[in-house]
């Protein structure tokens, strides 16, 4: 470890959680040393440079897509399952984000993405995961149309995050739209990308076993961005 613990300060009001301030950086300073991401103090983590083609991380997600037989999180809501409280109210929030995806609108998807920050229970609300796991998603398969607007869209995100979820996950949103994340998510991705169904089912599988529902909320994320399911429509 680079600095002591004297030099960490707890973060207001989450001072029971393994995150903490480091010179005002949000850092994971607890004791498992197997936390693969950027934010783990003692051992950062950061994926290696790689470049991914969309069509071949579609096709990978559409096989992941199939062989799936647990839809945790908002995977449940692609699967057409009843979410819990207060999730199964916010769906008209949910098809918003899936719709402004599939139409490539770009305003619609902005207006949509600011209404289900902050959306769920837990340290990293379920509508900060997924928002994540599509933002994560675009920064390696991006939508072209968007290219020059994503640095705005990514600005006012981050601005909105400071009023409308906790700081920890306002940071940990913040890694994913830069494309970085934890290592497993990074290696959901690889597994796409190489279409082999041994290692996609691996890599999800390590993935789903992330928090109590992070995995599935980001995967559900990494689905949409690459449409490769659409989810259910409303019951009348």
């Amino acid at each position: 470890m680079s600095c002591t613990d004297a030099a960490l300060q707890a973060v207001p009001g989450f001072e029971t959680t393994d995150y903490a301030l480091l010179d005002g950086r949000i850092v994971w300073a607890g004791s498992k040393a197997g936390t693969d991401h950027p934010r783990n103090l003692a051992h950062p983590w950061r994926a290696a440079p790689g470049a991914y083609d969309a069509q071949a991380l579609r096709n990978g997600a559409a096989l992941a897509w199939a062989g799936m037989d647990t839809h945790i999180g908002l995977l449940g809501w692609l699967a057409g399952q009843r979410l819990v409280f207060p999730l199964e109210l916010a769906r008209p929030r949910l098809r918003a984000v899936a719709q402004a995806l599939r139409a490539q609108d770009l305003a619609a998807f902005e207006a949509a993405a600011l209404r289900v920050l902050g959306l769920g229970h837990g340290l990293t609300p379920s509508g900060d995961d997924l928002l994540g796991g599509i933002l994560f998603t675009l920064a390696y398969a991006p939508i072209p149309a968007w290219h020059s607007a994503m640095p705005g869209l990514h600005a006012r995100i981050r601005r909105a995050t400071e009023s409308a979820t906790n700081p920890i996950s306002a940071a940990l949103l913040d890694d994913l739209m830069r494309g970085s994340s934890y290592r497993v998510l990074h290696d959901v991705l690889d597994a796409l990308q190489a279409g082999e169904p041994g290692p996609i089912t691996d890599a999800v599988n390590r993935l789903l076993r992330l928090g109590s529902s992070s995995g599935g909320d980001m995967l559900a994320g990494v689905f949409l961005a690459l449409q490769t399911c659409e989810p259910p429509a409303e019951p009348l």
